[in-house]
Formats: C-alpha cells, sequence, structure tokens
C-alpha cells in the first residue's frame, strides 16, 4: 500500500532555525496534479494522504483536498506547526472524519527554548493550538525535531506530550540543511546515538507501564535510527512517495531543499506529473530507488560506514545526493 506526501507550499509564516525549505519564494502544488496522483494510486491500495509544506494551513487548495479526500473515502494528516488551527475552525469541523492526525511541531515544553527555535511570540499561540484541538476533538500529535537546542529535554517533551493530551509524540532530528548547519544546530552521530538510547529506554518503560499512568505512545523517527546497520526507510521500502511543491515525484520529503544547487536538485527528482501518468512516474522512482539502493548496499558490504559515512538513512541520503 502506498501512502502520499504531498508538499503542498512553501509558505510559512515562522522562520525555523532548523527550516529544510530556505529561502523559497512562495508556491503552491496545483489542486489538479493532487487530484490526478490521488486517482493514478488508488489502484495500490491508497488509504492516507499526508499535507505538508512550508505550512499547509496557508495552502490555498486545503479545502478542495479535504473535499477529495472525502469522495474517495481517505484519511489526511498533517506535519503542521499549528498555529494556525484556530483561524480553521469551520474547515477541520466539516472534514473532521477525514483527519487522521495533526502532527503539530513543539520543540520544547519551555517557551524560551521553543522560541529560540520558532521565533518570539509563539508559544503561547502553540499552547493554544492544543487547547483547540481538544475542545474540538481533533486528534493531534506533537512532532519534536531533535536538535542541540533541546537534545537533553526528551524526557521533559514526553511528559509534556502527555499533559497535553497529545495522541503520541514523534521523535525527529534536524538534518544537514544550510539553515539547520549555519544555527549550529544539527547532532553529531554520537549525539544522535545517545538521543536514541533514551528514547529506546523511555519506550521500553512505557511498554511496562500497565495501567498508562505516564504513558503517551512514542514514535522514533529515521533520523534517529542507528547507524551501523542497513536500514531502508519508508520511501526507500517505497510505503511513501513524495510529490513536491513543483508536481514532481521527489526522492524524499526530507530531501526537499530549495537552495540547493540546480544540479544536485536534479538528482532528486525523476518526472513531472504534469506530463506522465502517475504509473510512469511510480516506475521511474522505483527504478532510481532500486538503482539507490544497490550503491547502498555496496557502501555497507565494503565497510563504509566504519569509517567516514554515517549510515543513517537520512543522513546517508544527503551525503550522497545534497553534499
Amino acid at each position: 500500500m502506498l501512502n502520499l506526501i504531498f508538499v503542498t507550499t512553501t509558505d510559512c509564516q515562522l522562520q525555523c532555525r532548523h527550516c529544510l525549505r530556505g529561502e523559497a519564494s512562495g508556491q503552491h502544488l496545483p489542486f489538479e496534479l493532487i487530484e490526478k496522483t490521488v486517482a493514478g494510486a488508488k489502484k495500490y491500495g491508497i488509504e492516507n494522504i499526508h499535507l505538508t509544506g512550508g505550512e499547509p494551513f496557508l495552502y490555498r487548495n486545503l479545502a478542495q483536498v479535504l473535499a477529495l479526500a472525502q469522495k474517495e473515502g481517505l484519511d489526511v494528516t498533517f506535519s503542521t506547526n499549528g498555529l494556525l488551527l484556530p483561524s480553521h475552525r469551520e474547515l477541520l469541523r466539516t472534514y473532521r472524519e477525514q483527519i487522521r492526525l495533526l502532527s503539530i511541531s513543539a520543540e520544547s515544553p519551555r517557551r524560551e527554548i521553543y522560541e529560540r527555535i520558532r521565533g518570539e511570540g509563539h508559544f503561547s499561540q502553540l499552547l493554544s493550538a492544543f487547547q483547540f484541538c481538544r475542545k474540538e476533538g481533533l486528534p493531534f500529535g506533537v512532532l519534536c525535531c531533535l536538535n542541540k537546542l533541546n537534545a537533553a529535554e526528551i524526557t521533559d517533551i514526553i511528559r509534556f506530550a502527555r499533559k497535553e493530551k497529545a495522541a503520541q509524540v514523534h521523535f525527529t532530528a534536524a538534518l544537514p540543511c544550510r539553515r539547520s548547519q549555519e544555527n549550529g544546530l544539527v547532532l553529531s552521530e554520537e549525539e544522535r546515538r545517545g538521543a536514541l538510547e533514551t528514547l529506546q529506554k523511555a519506550l521500553r518503560f512505557s511498554q511496562l507501564d500497565f495501567f498508562k499512568l505516564a504513558y503517551v505512545p512514542m514514535r522514533i523517527g529515521e533520523p534517529l535510527l542507528a547507524s551501523d546497520n542497513l536500514v531502508m526507510c519508508a520511501n526507500q521500502s517505497l510505503r511513501y512517495v513524495t510529490i513536491d511543491v513543483d508536481g514532481q515525484i521527489h526522492f524524499c520529503c526530507f530531501l526537499t531543499q530549495y537552495d540547493i544547487p540546480c544540479e544536485r536538485e536534479k538528482r532528486l527528482k525523476f518526472a513531472r506529473l504534469q506530463d506522465v501518468s502517475f504509473d510512469e512516474a511510480l516506475e521511474r522512482f522505483q527504478a532510481r530507488m532500486a538503482e539507490f539502493l544497490h550503491g547502498r548496499f555496496l557502501d555497507y558490504r565494503d565497510g563504509q560506514w566504519k569509517h567516514d559515512l554515517d549510515f543513517n538513512s537520512c543522513f546517508y541520503c544527503h551525503k550522497k545526493l545534497i553534499q
């Protein structure tokens, strides 16, 4: 079964210090390409579409996408900063049955750390967004991107998610894009290993919490997976297919970075859905992914991860495709 990820827009009201999108000018994915992709993916058993950005609640065709999901019987999930949710009250009420999860970015339970990452004055809006979701009965989770500023707060973030009655807490890590590197936020491989160990301990503890006294479901994202084994991420195993804001199938939503040189960007995109069918675009994606995985297997076999190559899925791909 495929899951579709749509980078709906590069617009965002924030300027977060670890943002992958860089200084991209405002762009919106044409709605007709979403329609075409959903129609083409139906034969593969699609059940969910994921909307990200930028900030997906700034996407000008959001209501049309939700109506399409309702028509096709699809669930919708979001990656969002959450600050605009109250202003979309009626839209969210109308399509409440389609919304499976609002993953709301929250890097810290502390105002100072959160606002150092996402900008001054927004922490109270974050708390209001959580309150709004609880009041409206909207399922939401905490999405935390670990970095140099918050890596020591893992336990506090889990408690924060539980206190706010989040449906889950999902941890990922800042990737080495230009902005996160310039701001010194990227965790070293050793630091990511430490964070992973802390998360795994917390996960084991939560599984022993039979009475759910301190429990919140946890997910550990691919940027935190161990570096010394061959782990295929969701994109490499073709469980997820990303459609970028320009309507092209993209290697991975974690690599949609718009301030990289054009020749590097060409390594990441396979087909314009405006020009080819979804089936043809998917075939190109599968062929390119098979070629890439062959190279990854060779690197693993030859022991490159023991020397100079971080073998974590996201960091490996970043080095091979972007650096």
